[in-house]
Order: structure tokens, then sequence, then C-alpha cells
């Protein structure tokens, strides 16, 4: 049985899709069978990070009833890790219905490892909808107040809501002086960090290349925290779903 893992936040430009890409990547690198799906139906961009921008067929598609899911999922240029896109146009977010995602992002449950979803940011339906088709949750925030209260909000809402928050990731820490300390922010936000990755100049640079810096810059800083995030995800994930369910 496969994990289902929402990757969420309480705002935009956090680094989720970037946290998402790379995590996918890293756990591929472990030897794990992964599925990369981008739910941000409005502002999607997880395909580009992925090095994939001439996708036919899409999430979007699928939720118009205009193909099969089947048809959405491209293989990767990565070891181990599938994709299904969405599309960046207004005609095909206005068609899609995002009240299908949790139904058909779930029926990879048996088919891969990992099954990872890049959800919009904040608490609106569409979020909902896409945070809602995982079964465990990672937060990503940044080291700033109000990033990070806005993304423990999203986490209490998705326990209420039955998901197993596995615990939070805190991106590109270092930026600036007055940055949230870790275990500040692990104080507020009540549940585990699971990794700082630090404001690393090959990320940007890897991103633009379309390559997630696992694959870039392996020996980076940032790599190296993906790494690290991807070893306690396979130690911890259906971990506290099986507690609570």
């Amino acid at each position: 049985m496969g994990h289902l893992i929402s990757i969420a936040s309480g705002k935009g430009g956090t680094g989720k899709t970037t946290v998402t890409a790379n995590l996918s990547i890293a756990l591929g690198k472990l030897g794990k069978k992964v599925l990369a799906a981008d739910a941000d139906l409005t502002m999607a961009n997880l395909s580009l990070v992925m090095g994939i921008d001439d996708a036919e067929i899409t999430i979007h598609d699928v939720l118009a009833g205009d193909a099969e899911i089947n048809q959405a999922v491209y293989q990767t240029s990565f070891e181990n890790v599938d994709l299904i896109p969405a599309a960046i146009d207004w005609e095909h977010v206005r068609k899609a219905d995002p009240r299908k995602l949790p139904g058909i992002i779930k029926t990879f449950k048996d088919s891969y490892d990992f099954v990872l979803i890049d959800c919009p940011a904040g608490l609106q339906m569409d979020a909902m909808n896409a945070m809602l088709s995982g079964e465990e949750v990672i937060l990503v925030t940044n080291p700033e107040i109000a990033c990070i209260a806005d993304t423990m909000k999203v986490g209490i809402v998705l326990k209420k809501a039955g998901l197993a928050v596995l615990g939070f990731v805190l991106n590109r820490y270092g930026r600036s002086e007055n940055d949230i300390p870790p275990e500040a922010a692990e104080e507020v936000m009540e549940v585990p960090l699971l990794a700082v990755v630090p404001e690393d100049p090959k990320v940007r640079e890897a991103t633009l290349e379309g390559v997630p810096v696992v694959e870039y810059a392996p020996e980076s800083e940032g790599a190296k925290a993906f790494m690290k995030l991807a070893e306690e995800v396979v130690r911890i994930a259906g971990f506290k779903a099986r507690v609570m369910y």
C-alpha cells in the first residue's frame, strides 16, 4: 500500500512546488516508486520544475471529463519518478472540476510507494479538494512569523479533517538575520520539524534550469537537506495514519 501525501502551506511562495519536486526525486533515488501530481489547478508549475513542458493531456483534461487519468501520467527523466502535470491556460482551469481530485488521486495508492500532491496554498475550496486527496500531509513554511502562523492554521484544519500531519519543512532558512529559528518555529507549529532547507543559490539556479537541485547539484546544502527529508519521510510515513485509523 502506498502513501498519499499532500504538500501544503498557508501562503503562496513558500516553495511547496520545489519541495514536491525535490522530495519526489530524492525518494526515487532511495529506490521508491513515486508519482508527483500537480493539483495546483490555477497556478500550476510542477511540470516546469521537473522538466516537462509539452504535456498534451493534463490533470485538467481528466477533471473536465475529456481524458482518462492514465493518459495524464508521464514518465520523467528521473529514476522511479512519474508525473501528472497540470495545464496553465485559463480555458482548462475553467472546465476542470476540482471536486473530482480526491477520487482520482486515490486510485494510485496501490500503484506507487509514494504519491506526492502539490497543493494550492491556503484553505479555499480548490486547496481543500487537493489537500484532501492525500491521507497524510507535509506542511511547508518559511521562517517568518506570519507564514508560520498561517501554515499552522492549515495544519489544524487538516488534522480536524482526518489527515495525519507528518510535520513541516522550514524552507529557505537563512535569508535574513530576522528569520525565526527552527526551534521557535517548531514550538509555534506544534508538529515535528522534518527538515530545514537553507537558502541556497543552487536551488534557484536549478529551478531556472528545470532540474530539481537534488539532481542538478547533489552536493549542495539544499540537495542534502532534501535527501535528509526523504529519508525521514520513508521512516515515518504511514505510522501516524496507522495510529489514527
